[in-house]
């Protein structure tokens, strides 16, 4: 325990050294020793925490220089630093966040670009140009086409048609498999339409729009078609809580309420909840929408600012008195005269004072004063130095005082009462306080220290508007003074000022000097050069006063803009609210279907797999082997090891073997769910329609290892049934053999919020023993970032072999492999789960084609692909 001490105690001076020289780095290192050794130590922690906080800010100082000179490399290092030196410093995480991203985007171009000095709080997407360089979009600029990023695909018509409206309606829903209902009092008339370069949905929107009509969505395929005077006989209402994060629900509620206009019809309802910070609306879906988009918009985070206040006060005192001072002021000023009474030279003061009582005839007095010799010399150097950290949040006054309350006699209240005169009798008067004076005093406690008063308001560039108020009062102790009575020294500083992150501002700056001269004594004889100081003890007072006040903001967290906050959103026109396009609505139903289709597949199969003896395979093995050696090889052949699967031959990959291959044995995985009953399949019938078109003629070249009897002796009589529903023949080895695959990866709709990690699911569908699964997947780095890739319930942890490996291009690559002596890879269901988080908003594209899976047959059939793949969107 004592080597521990010491050791602390030895880390901690070292730390203030570097402390001293503001060393921040070096300081934070050893007080962090020194902690590490004596946790309980207040001193310790005290002078550690200041030191990682000022490590961090000096880390962020660099960062923001290395990024004004174009070091991207350099600023990211730095902001990591700060940030691991500093957590709380969230600016220090949105700075390494946004130093990535110009990388990622300067890694494309030609040459790194300096960026504008500032820091700002204003995220916008970066757009590259191809000389590297960086632009930024205007504010308010809509979002790109949501065209751009969906993944719908259909076909643009040019629509010219002139009859019914009706007709025309329902020929256009016909086209996207839409089923429409019209109202009874639809109306019926004509229209002309002609239309260049649209699909069908957006042919009825703009029909919907210009002939005064809306529609509601009665399910997924079908809508009903009304005017617009029936919207609120149609419209549906939805319902929908709000949990706010930083926004005060009734400061919500009145910006809603002033954002969206009155509706006709039934007004929207809004409720505020205090207790849950939430906000309950109920409304058309659009306008919940809308709302919802406006609530992202404003509940941001508070900005936090650490404002650094230093007071550097310097003093400077120098006293000279060196002499032979004869009397003083007021004994000079009465050296003698003459006075009525009598004269007397040298005499006593009775007979002066006699003869002034009674006078009888003048009098004369001189006389001699008293001597004193000076020789005092002073001199005082004083140091203040006051460095205070207060935290305040925006908007929000934050005081700090350090210091004592000093007592102060304000007044006397002089006690009435009864006042004895001496003979046994008291007369009304004033008494005797008990301090020794008539009355008792008022006491009143002056505060004495700094005080400290903060306001500030941060700007989305990082500015921080401070409206400040510095007091600094002390108590300057008078020699022989009264205690009750002391004299203050008061700074006081109020006013407003803007200033820059993270740079120091002097608020104030007071010099003073003040230089005093002078003598007394006797006229003439004191003014002699040297002679004089027997008469005169001359005095020298000079007084040099200098005070400093500089006050430096550290943002510590700043609400984020981003494009999104910026951008327009339609809110309907002044007669109609807003509503939903059928674009829209089709590509949120193409999305639910596949969740659906997704939701469908079994998560948990049950594999039955036949009882067969290893001594039985092997002997198969050995007998095929002994038809297909020649006598060249038979002598040069490895023993053969005992596996469930023999890979075809190199001729058998690529084209048709010129004789019968062998298989090894057959055997048969049957896939089933529980309480499912087996039912056969047609001979033709295939997990894909596209397969039909290349299924092989004839099977006369698939040849077995040993004779029908013997493999339907050695099975049960349940396999030995036509093949059931999944069931999977991978013994089977044949060139021509074709089969079909499907992968699909499914993500979730709803957009990801920065910092939150979704799992993506990579779904499989195959009939094909699949022996190696290698693939690459592409993503936006800037946007998605891989957290972990592990394996789905399509086989067992034990059964395959699964790697991966992440590029800083955003490339991932995996390949899965069954383990030797295991089944291969087959049936329906997830192959791969890819853990994501979203590191910053935008629209992450997962992109992966034909091109970029292989599958490979471990009995060397052709495989047919069909890949389909997803996007994600990250907001705030």
């Amino acid at each position: 325990m004592a080597a521990f001490s010491s050791k602390g105690q030895k880390n901690f001076k070292q730390g203030l050294q570097h402390e001293a020289a503001q060393q921040w780095e070096k300081a934070a290192e050893e007080f962090s020793l020194a902690v590490a050794a004596e946790p309980s130590n207040a001193e310790y922690q005290l002078h550690y925490r200041r030191a990682i906080f000022n490590a961090s800010q000096v880390f962020m100082q660099q960062g923001s220089a290395l990024l004004e000179r174009g070091d991207h490399v350099g600023a990211y290092n730095a902001f990591r630093r700060a940030y691991g030196y500093d957590p709380a410093n969230e600016l220090a995480r949105s700075m390494m966040e946004r130093t990535l991203r110009l990388q990622m985007g300067n890694d494309d171009g030609s040459k790194a670009q300096p960026v504008k000095p500032e820091v700002s709080a204003s995220i916008a997407p970066a757009v590259y140009s191809p000389n590297g360089g960086l632009s930024r979009p205007a504010l308010g600029a809509g979002k790109l086409d949501d065209s751009l990023a969906s993944t719908r695909i259909e076909q643009l018509h040019a629509v010219q048609y002139n009859g019914d409206l009706e007709k025309f309606v329902k020929y256009l829903a016909r086209q996207i498999k839409l089923n429409v209902m019209f109202d009874r009092d639809f109306p019926k008339r004509n229209v002309d339409v002609d239309l260049q370069d649209v699909t069908a949905a957006q042919a009825l929107d703009y029909i919907f729009l210009t002939q005064g009509l809306f529609f509601q969505k009665l399910s997924n395929r079908t809508i009903l078609v009304a005017d617009q005077v029936k919207r609120p006989q149609y419209q549906q209402l939805v319902l929908r809580t709000f949990y706010l994060y930083n926004v005060d629900p009734g400061d919500a509620r009145t910006l809603i309420t002033a954002s969206i206009p009155p509706q006709a019809g039934r007004q929207p309802v809004i409720t505020a909840n205090k207790s849950t910070n939430s906000i309950t609306i109920r409304d058309t879906p659009e306008n919940v929408r809308l709302v919802g988009e406006l609530l992202r918009s404003i509940d941001k985070e508070r900005a936090e600012v650490v404002m650094d206040v230093n007071i550097y006060e310097v003093s400077r005192a120098d006293l000279m008195q060196l002499g032979n001072q004869i009397g003083t002021g007021d004994s000079l000023l009465n050296l003698g005269g003459i006075q009525k009474g009598l004269s007397v030279l040298g005499g006593s003061r009775e007979v002066v004072t006699a003869a002034i009582a009674t006078p009888t005839a003048l009098g004369a007095a001189l006389l001699v004063p008293a001597t004193a010799l000076s020789a005092l010399q002073r001199k005082d150097n004083t140091r203040l130095v006051a460095s205070t950290q207060v935290h305040a949040f925006d908007g929000e006054k934050s005081t700090a005082h350090i210091g004592q309350r000093v007592p102060v006699q304000t007044a006397t209240v002089a006690p009435y009462g009864s006042v004895s005169t001496g003979d046994n009798n008291s007369q009304p008067g004033v008494t005797q306080g008990a301090f020794g004076g008539n009355g008792f005093p008022v006491i009143q406690y002056e505060k004495t220290g700094l005080t400290l008063e903060f306001t500030p308001q941060v700007f989305p560039n990082l500015d921080v508007q401070v409206k400040m108020s510095i007091k600094s009062n002390d108590v300057t102790q008078t020699p022989g003074g009264p205690a009750l009575t002391p004299t203050f020294t008061e700074r006081n500083i109020e006013g407003t000022a803007r200033m820059q992150n993270n740079r120091t501002m002097m608020i104030a700056s007071v010099a003073q000097n003040s230089q005093s001269r002078g003598r007394q004594g006797l006229p003439i004889l004191g003014l002699v050069p040297i002679l004089g100081r027997f008469f005169t003890a001359p005095r020298r007072n000079d007084q040099q006063t200098d005070i400093v006040i500089a006050v430096t903001p550290h943002v510590m967290r700043a609400s984020t803009v981003t494009p999104e906050d910026e951008q327009m959103r339609p809110s309907g026109t002044l007669q109609t609210p807003t509503s939903g396009t059928l674009e829209a609505m089709l590509l949120e139903v193409d999305r639910e279907e596949q969740l659906a289709a997704a939701r469908a597949i079994p998560r948990h199969a049950r594999v039955e797999l036949p009882a067969v003896k290893a001594e039985e395979i092997q002997t198969k093995i050995e007998a095929a082997e002994a038809r297909t050696e020649t006598p060249e090889t038979k002598a040069v052949s490895p023993e053969t090891e005992t596996v469930s699967f023999v890979p075809a031959p190199k001729e058998l990959m690529n084209s048709a073997p010129a004789q019968p291959a062998p298989r090894p044995a057959q055997r048969e995985a049957v896939l089933t769910e529980k309480g499912e009953t087996r039912k056969p399949l047609a001979a033709d019938n295939s997990l894909f329609s596209f397969e039909k078109a290349v299924q092989p003629q004839s099977s006369a070249r698939e040849t077995s290892l040993v004779s029908e009897d013997d493999s339907t002796s050695a099975m049960p009589a349940s396999v030995s049934e036509p093949v059931a529903k999944g069931r999977l023949n991978v013994g089977r080895s044949n060139a021509t053999a074709v089969s079909a695959a499907s992968l699909k990866l499914m993500s979730d709709p709803q957009p990801m919020r920065v910092g939150e990690r979704r799992q993506l699911k990579l779904l499989l569908k195959t009939d094909a023993p699949l022996g190696l699964i290698a693939l690459s997947l592409r993503l936006d780095p800037r946007v998605l970032s891989v957290r972990s890739v592990s394996g789905g319930t399509l086989y067992a942890p034990t059964e395959a072999r699964l790697t991966h490996t992440f590029t800083t291009e955003g490339l991932l690559l995996i390949s899965v492999a069954p383990n030797p002596g295991t089944v291969a890879i087959s049936g329906a269901g997830v192959l791969l789960v890819v853990e994501v988080e979203a590191v910053a908003d935008g629209v992450g594209e997962l992109s992966f084609g034909a091109d970029d899976v292989h599958l490979v047959a471990m009995d060397g059939r052709k495989i047919l692909l069909k890949v389909t793949a997803d996007q994600i969107a990250v907001g705030r």
